[in-house]
């Protein structure tokens, strides 16, 4: 039997593979698919420095990650670390692992991230991620 939760968590796993690049390219519209229209997401902690940490909406989101992407040759999320599942909630704990466009710079960073559900749509996700990492990488 299928269950919402099944479901749910399908989803979240599904938004993780949609946003690799290996031998193809990311599909940004079935990743556009597994979110609500009222979808948000935001960058924690709250310490990180606007605009960083502000709240964007689904089609914001899709274009500041699509932007992110085009800066690297490979992509991926590792299989979670650790998952916690409640109602309508799922965290990860994962680590991504990528190289660069620009000079094959490997990045492997790591996360939590939050997500929320009404039925099997996304409607939130919140991204703890190592910034610290991400600045010195980006320098």
């Amino acid at each position: 039997m299928h269950s919402e939760s099944d479901a749910q968590l399908a989803a979240t796993h599904a938004f993780l593979h949609h946003l690799m690049i290996n031998t193809s390219p990311v599909d940004w519209v079935a990743l556009a698919d597994l979110l609500a229209a009222d979808f948000t997401h935001e960058y924690r902690p709250a310490t990180l420095a606007p605009p960083a940490n502000r709240l964007r909406n689904k089609g914001e989101m899709l274009e500041l990650f699509e932007l992110a992407w085009s800066g690297f040759e490979r992509f991926e999320f590792l299989p979670p670390l650790d998952m916690i599942q409640g109602q309508d909630s799922i965290v990860f704990h994962v680590q991504s692992d990528g190289i660069s466009k620009q000079g094959g710079k490997h990045y492997t960073n790591e996360y939590m991230l939050t997500f929320r559900f009404r039925g099997e749509k996304i409607v939130s996700m919140k991204e703890f991620v190592d910034s610290k990492y991400s600045s010195e990488f980006l320098v």
